[in-house]
């Protein structure tokens, strides 16, 4: 947050005690553009290379981040306040994705072959090439991991980035720019800038070719509005209201175990957050105390061995505040929680809350906090329906023994994932990607999808030795109608029929 904005700095505060970290100065608009031309500067020649030698490049950095791993869990902890070992489990995210995309970028982004079906002469392929300046706006809930490793992904597809972390982390931001410092990649190819949303917006009018904005709907219609005149390409990874649908022959105590973990891990403040469950009636008041029962073992607190930290802006805390307090006002119940740790602290009590409604606001709205909301439905077509309504579709989980049931519930459900039997796993898997629908975004990070995400896909078709024309150029002959019959007649039929019919068009026989 820029607490003096007269000089142009970023003071940052502890979220555990109000303590400053250190201040950071703001970029205006003419040190945006230099870092944009900067990299412009420097894109070409890494882009020229093939993709095996950026992995060569890029290859010292993933033993780097491990040797800092404290280092870079350090500067989390201070800018968000997180459990230690949460800050940790940022940086081996990294790592991983590292690791696979060391393995699948030369595969995937090389150049490959098609098939040229009858036109034999014809030497079709598909090449891969990079957008260019990729322009990557961060988060501050995972200040590390969700600018990372974007930056990582355009990189290894060829581009070059100007990366600006949260007003609320910089520190943290910067970090993955200092050790790349250190690999064999382009001077310049990396650029940090920082500030606040003038800053991002200056990113997005600065000449870029791409933009990657993670963070919520309303700011990204401003990022899409400001690419509008350009028409630059946009990627959003946003909020999400995500459901767990508990169905009643589920391991009642797996589900509470997991659906906790996956509501409260970064005290609630993630997008792939369990914020609404969904449990079929006859076992209601069952889950309810088992998950009551979890959530009240949570240890909560500012630092030591902490399970829940606090939130990280007082921002949050409030919305959080206001959430509990108009679901109060609206006849819910808490069963556990509830309130801060202290008045003047910024942890809050992971809570759970029962006789839920559809007119409250944490039903409706992204929480982003410690506060999950439990509500008994009928069957799971209720619990499918009521999941679907919500107009964020990012992730959701299905609890249930019956594998069939669950993959079904899966297919039914309108987001970009589903786990069965668990939550927030995926994310240890990198080659699953990671997006949503509807207001949480419409684009795909991590995996093959994310990789491609960050490159442009051309054609490229060679002619052999041919005659001189093309059997389908100017003028037209009575051949050209022939040869169009019989293309057709060879896409549209099967089997022997097939090639009988295409040479019977091809030379005329039945034709009028």
């Amino acid at each position: 947050m820029n607490e003096h904005p007269d000089t142009d700095l970023l003071l940052i505060r502890r979220p555990q005690d109000g303590t400053p970290v250190g201040t950071v100065p703001v970029d205006g608009i003419d040190q945006v553009r230099a870092a944009v031309a900067r990299v412009r500067k420097a894109q070409p020649g890494w882009a020229s290379l093939d993709p095996s030698d950026r992995v060569r490049h890029l290859s010292g950095l993933r033993a780097l981040l491990a040797a800092r791993s404290q280092e870079i869990a350090d500067r989390i902890v201070a800018e968000t306040g997180k459990p230690e070992v949460e800050a940790l489990i940022e940086v081996a995210s990294v790592v991983r994705l590292c690791r696979y995309y060391e393995r699948r970028a030369p595969r995937l982004l090389r150049s490959r072959r098609v098939s040229r079906g009858w036109l034999l002469w014809k030497r079709p392929r598909i090449q891969h090439e990079p957008y260019g300046v990729v322009a990557v706006i961060g988060p501050w809930n995972y200040p590390f991991i969700l600018t990372a490793e974007v930056t990582l992904t355009a990189l290894f597809a060829g581009n070059g980035v100007v990366l600006k972390p949260s007003e609320r982390t910089p520190f943290t931001g910067a970090v993955l720019s200092e050790l790349l410092g250190h690999t064999d990649i382009p001077e310049g190819l990396v650029q940090v800038i920082q500030g606040g949303a003038d800053t991002g917006e200056a990113l997005v009018a600065a000449g870029v070719d791409r933009v990657h904005f993670t963070g919520s709907p309303a700011v990204a219609r401003k990022v899409l509005a400001g690419a509008a005149p350009r028409l630059l390409p946009v990627s959003l990874e946003l909020g999400g209201k995500d459901p767990a649908l508990v169905r009643s022959d589920a391991d009642l105590d797996r589900a509470a175990r997991g659906i906790a973990f996956g509501a409260f891990f970064n005290a609630g403040q993630t997008c792939l957050a369990t914020e609404r469950v969904f449990v079929e009636e006859p076992v209601y008041e069952d889950f309810l105390r088992r998950l009551t029962r979890v959530t009240s073992e949570l240890r909560a607190g500012s630092g030591g061995e902490v399970d829940v930290g606090p939130l990280t802006t007082p921002e949050q805390l409030g919305t959080v505040e206001a959430h509990l307090d108009d679901a109060l006002e609206r006849g819910a119940r808490v069963l556990c929680g509830g309130r801060r740790v202290d008045p003047a602290s910024n942890v809050f009590l992971p809570t759970i809350l029962a006789d839920v409604n559809d007119r409250m606001r944490i039903m409706r709205e992204e929480t982003f906090g410690p506060l999950l909301p439990v509500m008994a439905v009928a069957d799971m077509d209720e619990a499918v329906a009521r999941a679907n309504a919500h107009p964020m579709g990012l992730f959701a989980s299905v609890w249930t023994s019956d594998a069939e049931v669950g993959r079904d519930l899966a297919r039914r459900l309108r987001c970009g994932g589903v786990s069965v039997n668990d939550t927030l796993s995926h994310w240890a898997i990198p080659g699953l990607p990671v997006g949503g629908r509807g207001e949480s975004g419409y684009s795909r990070v991590r995996g093959d999808e994310g990789l491609l995400a960050f490159s442009r896909s051309r054609v490229l078709l060679e002619t052999g030795p041919t005659p001189s024309r093309e059997p389908w150029w100017f003028p037209y002959r009575p051949w050209s109608r022939r040869l169009v019959r019989a293309t057709l007649a060879w896409d549209g039929e099967r089997g022997i029929r097939r090639l009988s019919r295409a040479l019977g068009a091809l030379f005329g026989r039945g034709e009028t």
